[in-house]
Protein backbone atom coordinates (compact mmCIF):
# COMPACT_ATOMS: atom_id res chain seq x y z
CA UNK A 1 0.00 0.00 0.00
CA UNK A 2 2.97 2.23 0.88
CA UNK A 3 4.06 2.01 -2.83
CA UNK A 4 0.89 3.36 -3.93
CA UNK A 5 1.05 6.08 -1.43
CA UNK A 6 4.54 7.06 -2.85
CA UNK A 7 3.61 6.68 -6.35
CA UNK A 8 0.07 8.93 -5.87
CA UNK A 9 2.64 11.70 -4.25
CA UNK A 10 4.90 11.83 -7.24
CA UNK A 11 2.66 11.94 -9.65
CA UNK A 12 0.78 14.97 -7.89
CA UNK A 13 4.21 16.57 -7.74
CA UNK A 14 4.88 15.88 -11.25
CA UNK A 15 1.72 17.13 -12.13
CA UNK A 16 1.82 20.49 -10.18
CA UNK A 17 5.68 21.60 -11.36
CA UNK A 18 4.52 20.80 -14.95
CA UNK A 19 1.35 23.36 -14.12
CA UNK A 20 4.03 25.84 -12.56
CA UNK A 21 5.89 25.36 -15.89
CA UNK A 22 2.99 25.58 -18.18
CA UNK A 23 1.63 28.90 -16.21
CA UNK A 24 4.77 31.04 -16.42
CA UNK A 25 5.28 29.87 -20.30
CA UNK A 26 1.82 30.96 -20.78
CA UNK A 27 1.87 34.22 -18.85
CA UNK A 28 5.42 35.24 -20.72
CA UNK A 29 3.04 34.56 -24.04
CA UNK A 30 0.62 36.60 -22.95
CA UNK A 31 2.77 39.57 -21.83
CA UNK A 32 4.42 38.99 -25.42
CA UNK A 33 1.24 39.13 -27.32
CA UNK A 34 -0.42 42.03 -25.00
CA UNK A 35 2.91 44.26 -26.15
CA UNK A 36 2.12 43.47 -29.86
CA UNK A 37 -1.42 44.45 -29.24
CA UNK A 38 -2.82 40.63 -29.89
CA UNK A 39 -5.44 40.93 -27.31
CA UNK A 40 -7.79 37.95 -28.16
CA UNK A 41 -4.88 35.56 -28.61
CA UNK A 42 -3.28 36.95 -25.59
CA UNK A 43 -6.33 36.41 -23.74
CA UNK A 44 -6.32 32.61 -24.20
CA UNK A 45 -2.35 32.27 -22.56
CA UNK A 46 -3.90 34.36 -19.47
CA UNK A 47 -6.93 32.01 -18.85
CA UNK A 48 -4.89 29.28 -18.99
CA UNK A 49 -2.67 30.58 -16.15
CA UNK A 50 -5.78 31.53 -14.35
CA UNK A 51 -7.13 28.28 -14.36
CA UNK A 52 -3.44 26.49 -13.06
CA UNK A 53 -3.60 29.12 -10.15
CA UNK A 54 -4.56 32.54 -8.91
CA UNK A 55 -2.05 35.24 -10.51
CA UNK A 56 -2.70 38.89 -10.26
CA UNK A 57 -0.47 40.03 -13.04
CA UNK A 58 -2.50 37.56 -14.99
CA UNK A 59 -5.54 39.21 -13.74
CA UNK A 60 -4.61 42.88 -14.49
CA UNK A 61 -3.06 42.02 -18.21
CA UNK A 62 -6.59 39.53 -18.54
CA UNK A 63 -8.71 42.92 -17.97
CA UNK A 64 -6.43 45.45 -19.91
CA UNK A 65 -6.70 42.79 -23.02
CA UNK A 66 -10.69 43.19 -22.15
CA UNK A 67 -10.67 47.11 -22.34
CA UNK A 68 -8.93 47.38 -25.71
CA UNK A 69 -11.38 45.29 -26.67
CA UNK A 70 -14.06 46.95 -25.22
CA UNK A 71 -15.49 44.11 -22.81
CA UNK A 72 -15.99 46.33 -20.19
CA UNK A 73 -17.90 44.33 -18.03
CA UNK A 74 -15.37 41.33 -18.50
CA UNK A 75 -12.58 43.83 -17.18
CA UNK A 76 -14.61 44.87 -14.16
CA UNK A 77 -14.81 41.60 -13.18
CA UNK A 78 -10.73 41.20 -13.46
CA UNK A 79 -10.14 44.44 -11.82
CA UNK A 80 -12.23 43.45 -8.70
CA UNK A 81 -9.87 40.57 -8.30
CA UNK A 82 -7.03 42.45 -8.76
CA UNK A 83 -8.34 45.22 -6.35
CA UNK A 84 -8.68 42.13 -3.59
CA UNK A 85 -5.36 41.45 -4.26
CA UNK A 86 -3.81 44.44 -3.76
CA UNK A 87 -6.07 46.97 -2.52
CA UNK A 88 -3.57 49.75 -1.70
CA UNK A 89 -2.11 50.91 -5.77
CA UNK A 90 -4.43 53.85 -6.86
CA UNK A 91 -3.55 52.74 -10.80
CA UNK A 92 -6.03 49.67 -10.67
CA UNK A 93 -8.64 51.86 -9.33
CA UNK A 94 -8.16 54.52 -12.22
CA UNK A 95 -8.59 51.47 -14.67
CA UNK A 96 -11.61 50.04 -12.95
CA UNK A 97 -12.83 53.88 -13.23
CA UNK A 98 -12.48 53.76 -16.89
CA UNK A 99 -14.40 51.09 -17.71
CA UNK A 100 -17.21 51.67 -15.44
CA UNK A 101 -17.72 55.05 -17.50
CA UNK A 102 -17.92 52.92 -20.79
CA UNK A 103 -20.81 51.35 -19.18
CA UNK A 104 -21.86 54.55 -18.14
CA UNK A 105 -22.14 53.22 -14.35
CA UNK A 106 -20.92 57.14 -13.31
CA UNK A 107 -21.60 56.35 -9.27
CA UNK A 108 -18.88 53.70 -9.49
CA UNK A 109 -16.40 55.81 -11.81
CA UNK A 110 -16.75 58.36 -9.16
CA UNK A 111 -16.46 56.01 -6.20
CA UNK A 112 -13.34 54.35 -7.89
CA UNK A 113 -11.48 57.53 -8.10
CA UNK A 114 -12.14 58.60 -5.10
CA UNK A 115 -10.49 55.59 -3.65
CA UNK A 116 -7.93 56.36 -6.73
CA UNK A 117 -7.05 59.86 -5.57
CA UNK A 118 -6.93 58.51 -1.75
CA UNK A 119 -3.79 56.53 -2.43
CA UNK A 120 -2.58 58.49 -4.90
CA UNK A 121 -2.07 61.55 -2.73
CA UNK A 122 0.14 59.38 -0.45
CA UNK A 123 2.88 58.65 -3.41
CA UNK A 124 5.97 60.71 -2.85
CA UNK A 125 5.93 61.96 -6.42
CA UNK A 126 2.91 63.30 -7.61
CA UNK A 127 2.42 64.26 -11.03
CA UNK A 128 0.57 67.32 -11.98
CA UNK A 129 -0.84 65.67 -15.26
CA UNK A 130 -2.28 63.04 -13.74
CA UNK A 131 -4.02 64.95 -11.06
CA UNK A 132 -5.59 67.29 -14.31
CA UNK A 133 -6.54 63.47 -15.59
CA UNK A 134 -8.36 62.40 -12.42
CA UNK A 135 -9.78 66.39 -12.27
CA UNK A 136 -11.04 66.17 -16.22
CA UNK A 137 -12.76 62.78 -15.76
CA UNK A 138 -14.68 63.94 -12.17
CA UNK A 139 -15.53 66.81 -13.89
CA UNK A 140 -17.03 64.63 -17.07
CA UNK A 141 -18.49 62.27 -15.15
CA UNK A 142 -20.52 65.01 -12.53
CA UNK A 143 -22.02 66.42 -16.23
CA UNK A 144 -23.89 62.91 -16.89
CA UNK A 145 -24.78 62.73 -12.83
CA UNK A 146 -26.73 65.79 -13.53
CA UNK A 147 -28.17 64.95 -16.20
CA UNK A 148 -28.92 61.37 -14.91
CA UNK A 149 -29.99 62.96 -11.32
CA UNK A 150 -33.75 61.74 -11.42
CA UNK A 151 -32.92 58.27 -11.93
CA UNK A 152 -30.11 57.64 -9.73
CA UNK A 153 -31.78 55.72 -7.27
CA UNK A 154 -33.20 53.40 -9.84
CA UNK A 155 -29.16 52.04 -10.71
CA UNK A 156 -27.57 52.71 -7.71
CA UNK A 157 -27.41 52.39 -4.23
CA UNK A 158 -26.16 55.88 -3.47
CA UNK A 159 -28.70 58.87 -3.35
CA UNK A 160 -27.87 62.03 -5.32
CA UNK A 161 -26.46 64.28 -2.90
CA UNK A 162 -24.08 61.21 -1.38
CA UNK A 163 -22.20 60.92 -5.10
CA UNK A 164 -22.47 64.75 -5.12
CA UNK A 165 -20.80 65.28 -2.14
CA UNK A 166 -18.37 62.22 -2.79
CA UNK A 167 -17.69 64.25 -5.85
CA UNK A 168 -17.34 67.25 -4.19
CA UNK A 169 -14.66 65.79 -1.54
CA UNK A 170 -12.57 64.51 -5.06
CA UNK A 171 -12.35 67.41 -6.23
CA UNK A 172 -11.51 69.09 -3.05
CA UNK A 173 -8.81 66.46 -2.09
CA UNK A 174 -7.28 66.86 -5.84
CA UNK A 175 -6.90 70.77 -4.74
CA UNK A 176 -5.22 69.96 -1.53
CA UNK A 177 -2.27 67.84 -2.80
CA UNK A 178 -1.41 70.62 -5.42
CA UNK A 179 -1.31 73.03 -2.55
CA UNK A 180 0.97 70.77 -0.69
CA UNK A 181 2.82 70.08 -3.67
CA UNK A 182 3.42 73.38 -4.30
CA UNK A 183 4.50 73.98 -0.96
CA UNK A 184 7.65 71.87 -1.38
CA UNK A 185 10.29 73.55 -2.55
CA UNK A 186 14.16 73.02 -3.08
CA UNK A 187 16.27 74.78 -0.79
CA UNK A 188 19.31 76.65 -2.02
CA UNK A 189 22.14 75.23 -1.00
CA UNK A 190 24.28 77.85 0.86
CA UNK A 191 27.57 78.98 -0.66
CA UNK A 192 30.43 78.45 1.65
CA UNK A 193 32.62 80.94 2.30
CA UNK A 194 35.98 79.30 0.85
CA UNK A 195 33.81 78.52 -2.91
CA UNK A 196 33.92 82.17 -3.14
CA UNK A 197 36.46 83.19 -5.46
CA UNK A 198 39.08 85.14 -3.86
CA UNK A 199 39.27 89.27 -4.28
CA UNK A 200 42.42 90.04 -5.84
CA UNK A 201 43.60 93.87 -4.52
CA UNK A 202 44.41 95.58 -8.05
CA UNK A 203 48.14 96.79 -8.35
CA UNK A 204 49.12 99.54 -6.86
Amino acid sequence: MKWFVTLKTTFKDKFFKSNLKNSFVDLEKGKQLYSTSHFQEAIIHLDNVVNYEFDSTAYELRASCFQKLEHHYKAIEDFDKVIEFNPLEFSYYYHRAVSKKAVFDFTGQIEDLHNCIHYYKKNKNIEIGLLKTFETDLINAGNHIEKLKHNISSFHNNSYLEIKALLTDCLYQIKKIRLKRNKIRTPFRQIKKEELSPVINPEI
